[in-house]
């Protein structure tokens, strides 16, 4: 039977490629590589009669590698650095039509392994982030350097260690270092290290890896919640703490979660979630003049600096918003239909809450919920809280809330 090799031709260097590969590649029928290494694999394979070809974008290659597979051909894909490292060999094993393929994987050194060999690094310990091509945001890097000892970066021209090390200086991470190295293996390597405000100041290449190393990593605890009295809170209604206890757990706040508070009030869910998420970002949209001014002063009173505050209804101000990882709609005021698919246009998966009093927006959250994510969850809560009539004492009932809860967007498993 035909086979794939899926073979990692290391940083650049062909003396840092292993000889299995070279020999893979000879005896393959095709070799599939970007362009630009294509001329050193021909170079190091010499005269074979292997074909040699360019990758294309990858459904055109997955084809092209899918016919030669079917035609009884080897194939080697030769990809840069190491396979098992944010690499294409991912996008095969992700691809149903791709797990019939006969596939064996040849490691190759990557440029993460030839960082912290120049600066005797050891990655037992190290946590490794990608930040080429993915969107990640300030904060989720910086509560990664605060809670590791190591924290490995793969970069790209505009999100290198310059960049990574502003964020370290927004966060006030000033004790750590940061190790570079640009175009490794090559004649032009560049290797340096310095602490933030050294490293923020300089350029780099494309070809860049880096790594932080924090003397002091701690683990991130997030504050008990607020009791009601803490607020501010005027006339404008405001969700109960026991409700918001609820709501918060529903919610799963992670510390570097980018999150929405739609009909935010007083702030009240907002303020929980900027204090359960101090590496991440609130944004809280309210209508209401007099319940924006309440929720500027809570920010102010317990110093959310990442809580941003937009005065509006829903659909004015979702275009101005960042793309959330969470969020809570606590009104909609008749948008909900509008609110939920705006967000399920987004490519990842948002965990959405929804807390709902009257039965009229019952109705309208279950029927437009259902659309997103037939198998939302739903319960039902009630606080009773005691107070005394005379020598007696009873049980004051607020009404009932329902709290929705669902998963929209795409999920692994449906993909």
């Amino acid at each position: 039977m035909s086979r794939l090799t899926i073979a990692g031709i290391g940083p650049g260097n062909p003396g840092y490629m292993i000889p299995e590969i070279i020999r893979r590649m000879k005896s393959a029928h095709t070799v599939i590589a970007a362009k630009r290494t294509l001329p050193m694999l021909r170079e190091q394979c010499g005269q074979t009669e292997t074909d040699f070809v360019p990758m294309g974008k990858i459904k055109e290659t997955f084809d092209r590698i899918d016919d030669l597979l079917r035609e009884e051909c080897d194939v080697v894909l030769a990809v840069s650095g190491d396979p098992l490292m944010y690499s294409l060999y991912k996008t095969i094993q992700n691809n149903p039509a791709c797990r019939q393929w006969k596939t064996e994987v040849l490691p190759g050194i990557g440029s993460l392994q030839m960082l912290g060999a120049a600066f005797g690094l050891t990655m037992e310990d190290a946590a490794v982030i990608s930040v080429h091509g993915r969107a990640k945001s300030p904060g989720s890097i910086a509560l990664a350097v605060t809670e590791s000892p190591k924290v490995f970066f793969l970069c790209s021209k505009e999100q290198g260690p310059a960049w990574l090390s502003r964020i370290m200086l927004d966060y006030r991470l000033t004790d750590v270092t940061v190790y570079a190295g640009a175009n490794l293996s090559y004649e032009d390597q560049m290797l340096l290290s310095g602490k933030p405000e050294e490293i923020a100041e300089m350029e780099f290449p494309s070809l860049c890896v880096a790594a932080i190393c924090n003397p002091a990593p701690r683990s991130v605890t997030r504050p008990c919640m607020l009791a009601d009295e803490d607020f501010e809170r005027g006339k404008t209604p405001m969700t109960k703490e026991e409700i918001r206890a609820l709501i918060l757990f529903a919610m799963r706040v992670e510390a570097d979660d980018i999150i929405w508070d739609i009909g935010a009030g007083t702030g009240s869910v907002s303020i929980e979630c900027a204090r359960q998420a101090p590496y991440g970002q609130v944004h809280s949209v309210e209508r209401n003049e007099t319940a924006v001014a309440l929720i500027n002063k809570n920010k102010e009173k317990f110093e959310t600096e990442h809580l941003t505050v937009y005065h509006g209804t829903a659909l004015e101000c979702l275009p101005k918003l960042p793309v959330p990882t969470k969020v809570f709609i606590g009104g909609s005021t008749g948008e909900m239909r509008d609110i939920l698919e705006a967000i399920s246009r987004f490519p990842d998966p948002v965990r959405v809450v929804i807390s709902a009093v009257t039965l009229e927006t019952i109705a309208e959250v279950n029927e437009n919920l259902a659309i997103y994510d037939p198998d939302y969850r739903v319960i039902q809560a009630t606080v009773g809280r005691g107070k005394k009539i005379g020598r007696y004492h009873v049980v004051d009932t607020n009404n009932p809330v329902m709290i929705f809860t669902a998963t929209i967007g795409k999920t692994e498993e449906k993909r």
